[in-house]
């Protein structure tokens, strides 16, 4: 019997959970795991699995983690009940708008679920549809503009591009951002965690809208600004004028930073949670994503 490969996110950012789970073991000894990974107490722990994330039943610390339909390759997202009673009682003393990082689903489609958010404020059913019709719209303007779309930028030909940007395994990066950017007309920031660098795309085009994404190396979350008050909705679309926004946002990336939220894409360690092979860097995991249509990989820390 093969131990589960399994994660957990908290604010202290994502961890392996090293104890050795099994299908057969129980949700106490998951909940034991995740306080050893991330240093909640487990009865302080709200843990949620899937997308749109449910929290999971802990009545019955007995379940086994198949009752549970827990999986290898899941991650889990554990909230610090502790901690969320704290905020709540500091901000019912006071109500500050705060920049905040909006976490989508890690798959291949990440980019366009960020840029979806950002555009629309919410992440619902129609988010996947509409990846499919950003990639479908990408297709469609580099076709009808093989100039400006050289081989030269796209790094392939126009017809072989938009049949690979048109594939769930094909990663979103800088060419897609550039092209929605105009297709918007909208200034996309993506910051990189790494680095804390900004690439603002279509910046040049003297846009009066910017949305911000995240960027840690392999995966793309938008940023939004919480009002700090349940009756007013986020923002996620802001004035190119708007310096504190900019700057509150790339505060956002330097707290990531600080907690060592990103992959060093060059020398990182994945593993294909399809089949089960050992890749180092994005450059291998990509590749192996054409050779094979393997889309799901997990980090290897």
């Amino acid at each position: 019997m093969c131990a589960l490969r399994l994660r957990c996110k908290s604010d202290s950012g994502t961890h392996p959970l090293k104890s050795e789970l099994y299908g057969t073991s129980t949700l106490e000894d998951l909940r034991c795991a995740i306080s050893k990974a991330c240093g909640i107490e487990p009865h302080f722990q709200k843990i949620m699995l899937g997308y749109p994330p449910k929290a999971l039943d802990l009545s019955n610390c007995s379940a086994t983690l198949n009752c549970l339909n827990i999986s290898s390759g899941d991650t889990f997202t554990v909230v610090n009940l502790n901690q969320e009673q704290t905020n709540n009682i500091q901000q019912s003393i006071t109500l500050r708008p705060t920049m905040k990082r909006y976490e989508v689903p890690a798959d291949n489609s990440c980019l366009f679920y960020s840029v979806y958010y950002a555009l629309h404020g919410q992440i619902n059913e129609s988010t996947f549809n509409s990846a499919k019709k950003f990639r479908a719209d990408i297709a469609k303007a580099v076709l009808s503009n093989p100039d400006k779309y050289s081989s030269a930028f796209l790094g392939k030909s126009t017809l072989d591009y938009s049949v690979w940007i048109q594939c769930d395994t094909s990663w979103g990066g800088g060419i897609e951002l550039s092209i929605l950017s105009e297709m918007y007309q909208c200034e996309i920031c993506a910051i990189d965690i790494q680095t804390v660098r900004p690439d603002n795309y279509g910046q040049d085009q003297s846009y009066m809208q910017r949305i911000f994404l995240l960027y840690d190396g392999i995966h793309y979350d938008p940023i939004f600004l919480d009002s700090g008050n349940m009756n007013v909705p986020n923002q996620t679309i802001f004035s190119t004028n708007d310096t504190n926004a900019f700057t509150q946002a790339i505060k956002v990336a330097q707290d990531a930073h600080a907690a060592r939220q990103f992959t060093d894409v060059s020398n990182f360690s994945l593993r294909c949670i399809t089949c089960s092979k050992l890749l180092t860097g994005q450059a291998q995991a990509q590749s192996h994503a054409k050779e094979t249509g393997h889309g799901n990989f997990g980090e290897i820390r």
